[in-house]
């Protein structure tokens, strides 16, 4: 008798989902030809638009100059990982169906670290808060639809400008100066996800700066070991593309 409730209850519970799956495929249909549709309107368009959300890290490359090996009272000097927020916009413009030329100008907030350390055991941290005003040109290269999902490779440039360097604390007797000016190359990969209102893209990004951002002083001890100073950060963004 136990056993015959228990088939009974199983019964009702796979006709049960069998309903909610029948139910449930035409929405799923009406998702995906949303979304065809979605990145057809995307082809047919020259340019489209949209708005950036960005979390990584960055530090400094640094470059030790003849000083610092000929000194026996500096160890050593390391930049370390600092938190960073981005918030900008999207402008795109449709070369063909797999490449567009685009722009995201935005704001990126970061504190980077140098820390020194002597041969006396003092160790000494120095925190040079960024606020950047960025302003990349990048190709991105996407592949043929996966169903309602694009890869895509990013490469390009970005000029910054330093809104940071005007802070109180960067403008200390003791700490090292650096230049408003930063220019470097952009690249990295994402993935277009086509929605039925939209296009999400999430993003991982790395830009490495050319451009030596650091201002030499030889009166100040932590400025006058280092050659140069260059910007590098990592991103992980969200694009809300419409």
């Amino acid at each position: 008798m136990q056993d015959t409730y228990i088939w009974h209850k199983h019964h009702l519970y796979r006709r049960q989902i069998i309903i909610v799956l029948l139910l449930l495929l035409p929405a799923f249909g009406f998702g995906q030809r949303n979304a065809m549709q979605n990145d057809f309107k995307y082809h047919t368009k020259k340019y489209h638009f949209g708005i950036v959300l960005g979390m990584g890290f960055g530090d400094y490359r640094i470059r030790q100059n003849a000083l610092f090996a000929q000194s026996d009272s500096i160890l050593s000097i390391r930049s370390k990982h600092g938190v960073s927020f981005g918030i900008g916009a999207l402008a795109s413009y449709h070369i063909n169906r797999h490449i567009e030329f685009r722009t995201l100008p935005g704001f990126l907030f970061c504190d980077k670290d140098l820390t020194y350390e002597f041969s006396d055991g003092t160790i000494v941290k120095k925190t040079l808060p960024q606020v950047y005003f960025d302003f990349p040109f990048e190709m991105k290269f996407k592949t043929e639809p996966l169903k309602d999902i694009k890869l895509y490779l990013i490469a390009g440039v970005k000029y910054g400008f330093d809104l940071g360097a005007s802070f109180k604390g960067r403008k200390d007797r003791d700490m090292p100066l650096q230049l408003r000016h930063d220019f470097g190359i952009n690249y990295g990969v994402g993935m277009e996800i086509h929605l039925p209102l939209f296009i999400l893209s999430p993003e991982f990004k790395v830009f490495n700066s050319v451009l030596n951002i650091h201002q030499p002083n030889n009166e100040l001890i932590y400025s006058k070991y280092m050659k140069g100073l260059y910007n590098r950060n990592f991103c992980f963004s969200l694009i809300f593309e419409g």
